[in-house]
């Protein structure tokens, strides 16, 4: 029982903060909205496709998978990662991993923004919240 007590005491925050975004992604998703930045500025964001990509593969679907976002193989390993590293405290290895990932994800966004058409990654500032509501 100590060592139960010990886990919740040093994962704690990490298991809050992923039950708080899993809440916000919760009502975003029952209000129709998707990709909040997507909806805001009509401009796709650098994860758009991820949870889709996610889904299709859990049904074993992984030309969909790698349509939807190409990134969505990372995720696991980059998240087991990202777990031993913090637990480990090694802060700059954890710094080099999220730098690592957040290249990797601007680089695949860039390249899907300019040299793909799809219906996933837009850029149609016209659609966005903020040009609809004239601001």
């Amino acid at each position: 029982m100590t060592r139960l007590r010990a886990l919740w005491a040093r994962y704690k925050q990490l298991f809050l903060c992923c039950v708080m975004v899993a809440a916000v992604y919760l009502v975003l998703f029952a209000l129709g909205i998707g990709c909040p930045i997507k909806y805001v500025t009509g401009i796709s964001c650098p994860g758009c496709g991820m949870t889709r990509a996610c889904l299709a593969a859990l049904r074993l679907d992984f030309d969909a998978a790698f349509t939807y976002h190409p990134l969505w193989v990372t995720l696991l390993p980059v998240a087991f990662a990202a777990l031993f590293f913090y637990a480990k405290q090694k802060k700059k290895a954890l710094i080099v991993l999220a730098g690592l990932f957040v290249a990797a994800m601007l680089a695949v966004y860039g390249y899907r923004l300019l040299f793909t058409e799809s219906e996933i990654v837009v850029f149609t500032p016209a659609d966005g919240w903020l040009l609809r509501r004239g601001y």
